[in-house]
Parts: C-alpha cells; sequence; structure tokens
C-alpha cells in the first residue's frame, strides 16, 4: 500500500478542483450553445 502524505494529499485536491471547474465550464458551454440562455455572443 502506498502510504499518503501530505503533498499527494494537496495534489489531489488541485486535481478535482479543476475537473469540477472543468467540468462546471463545459456545462455552462453547452447551454450557451443550445441556447438556454438567449444571449448572442
Amino acid at each position: 500500500m502506498m502510504i499518503k502524505d501530505n503533498k499527494m494529499k494537496k495534489r489531489n485536491l488541485k486535481t478535482a478542483l479543476g475537473l469540477i471547474i472543468f467540468i462546471v465550464f463545459l456545462f455552462i458551454f453547452t447551454l450557451y450553445n443550445i441556447g438556454v440562455f438567449d444571449r448572442p455572443l
């Protein structure tokens, strides 16, 4: 088993935050493309 240290924990948190931000960005981008928000680019 791998021993988890603080550096690994911080890296995992950064990766998780990055993924969440990326998913939210994709979600909003998709809604804009579908036309849920009726706003011209």
